[in-house]
């Protein structure tokens, strides 16, 4: 056994030990599993968001887009994801919070009603799974490197533990190794970057990269690639808004307050990991050949000294288990409080929905890992994911807090509008235009909000006060309106 799988086995039994230990933090508490008791301070929830945005599709996808692509290419999704982050917390964070909600479509049932709270579930079940399978088949991929080992062998064990650790200690689990693991993502991408430059130079490697690849035509060429770039940033900073890994740290932070400077934060240290992690990519031209698909691990295991390889590997896998675990959560969660709770009788305290929620964990794994297995491509599945939670679920959350004129009508028929339209946009747009199906739909989805809105006010009479209705725990736990 060389260093590189001692410290792997290291690490994950590390994050093992502190995803059990959490579980005497639940105390049979369902508001505990689903949202750590909405305990968490400003600084856990930043860390948390940014283990959140920089998993293997974050880490990995970006800097082999930006090898492969150009820098804008790579930067896309790290500056996409910031600007979600600063977003959020300027328009979102607060409010959301102040709506002690338990999931985020726990906003849509409340605001609107049972029938949109459902759309907007299975939008987000479907998106979700493909954002865990993305981390699955980057975590797969990696270990069955690193052990020589069969991909579907690889894919099974993480899956399992993933999966152990996030059933046991639920919400507070996720967070305290959510923590551990980021700070080993930083160190290890910031050294590996740093040692990089000292070692090659920083000039003498950006001379290496084609002009195309680091001037501004990847922001305003067609023919450079701007239109997936814009597409990527738009979908990532909006998409992400309604992503539920992102918005169920805002609902465990201890205040609107924490919950508004978490995001801050976690915007910071979003965008100080993940433009270096693409520098990291174009480097690999200077270095030679590389593994395209696979850049970031053969740079760990072939082009920097072992320790710094180990802490850069080490890195991608924490990052990567934590947002497979905290997705896995929010899922199981979403699909116990926002669909079987609101039509099957009797899931109405704490033990029933704390029970059922870890045993929908299972077959929630199970499908992402069934994913991951026939379609291992982390990077193109991230972006995939957002898109189809952006192209129905954005505009009713955003004009559902501001507009007291949004209604149930204008908000389920958008949900489903915009997936279908997400769809045709994509098989119709000519290639020469990709990237205008991501910015076209919300902007369509939310001229037909309004406008439903606006016909339909003496139909569908919204539900405005909703802000203000602040439910008691009894009440939560229940899934009371």
């Amino acid at each position: 056994m060389n260093a590189i799988q001692l410290s792997v086995i290291i690490f994950i039994s590390i994050t093992l030990v502190i995803g059990f230990l959490s579980y005497l933090k639940i105390k049979g508490s369902a508001v505990n599993y689903y949202k750590a008791g909405a305990t968490m301070p400003a600084w856990i929830i930043g860390i948390t968001l940014c283990a959140q945005a920089f998993d293997a599709n974050g880490s990995m996808g970006s800097a082999s887009m930006g090898y492969e692509m150009g820098f804008w290419s790579g930067a896309s999704i790290p500056i996409g994801l910031s600007i979600c982050l600063l977003i959020t917390g300027i328009f979102f964070a607060r409010p959301i919070h102040k709506m002690n909600l338990m999931t985020l479509p726990d906003f849509y049932g409340r605001r609107y009603n049972k029938k949109t709270e459902t759309a907007a579930s299975l939008s987000m079940l479907l998106s979700n799974i493909i954002l865990i399978a993305g981390n699955l088949a980057g975590l797969g991929l990696l270990l069955s490197l690193i052990f020589n080992i069969q991909y579907i062998l690889s894919l099974t064990i993480i899956s399992l533990l993933i999966l152990l650790y996030a059933i046991s200690g639920g919400f507070v689990a996720s967070i305290n190794t959510s923590v551990f693991q980021v700070f080993i993502f930083i160190f290890g991408v910031l050294l590996s970057f740093f040692w990089l430059t000292t070692k090659y130079g920083w000039h003498d490697s950006m001379a290496s990269v084609p002009e195309s690849y680091k001037n501004m035509d990847g922001l305003f060429k067609i023919e450079s690639g701007a239109l997936n770039n814009w597409a990527a940033i738009i979908s990532m900073a909006l998409g992400d808004i309604v992503a539920i890994d992102f918005i169920q740290r805002v609902i465990s932070s201890k205040s609107p307050k924490a919950a508004q400077r978490g995001c801050y934060i976690g915007s910071f240290l979003t965008l100080a990991i993940g433009i270096p992690a693409v520098l990291i990519g174009l480097y690999s031209f200077k270095l030679g050949k590389i593994v395209k698909s696979d850049l970031l691990v053969d740079i760990a295991l072939s082009n920097v000294p072992e320790m710094v390889g180990i802490f850069l590997i080490l890195g991608i896998i924490g990052a990567s288990m934590s947002t497979a675990a905290g997705v896995v959560l929010d899922l199981s969660n979403v699909l116990t409080r926002n669909l079987l709770q609101r039509y099957l009788k009797g899931i109405d305290n704490n033990k029933k929905l704390l029970g059922l929620a870890r045993l929908i964990a299972l077959p929630t794994m199970f499908f992402a890992a069934l994913v991951a297995y026939y379609h291992p491509k982390p990077g193109i599945l991230l972006i995939l994911a957002f898109d189809m939670v952006l192209a129905g679920c954005f505009v009713p959350l955003l004009l559902g807090i501001y507009w007291k004129k949004a209604n149930s009508r204008a908000a389920f028929i958008s949900i489903i509008a915009g997936a279908l339209l997400r769809i045709v946009l994509y098989y119709t747009i000519p290639e020469n235009y990709s990237g205008l199906d991501t910015i076209l739909t919300p902007i369509i989805i939310g001229l037909l909000f309004i406008f439903i809105s606006i016909r339909t006010q003496d139909i569908s009479k919204p539900k405005f006060d909703m802000i203000d209705y602040v439910p008691d725990e009894k009440d939560l736990i229940k899934g009371a309106y």
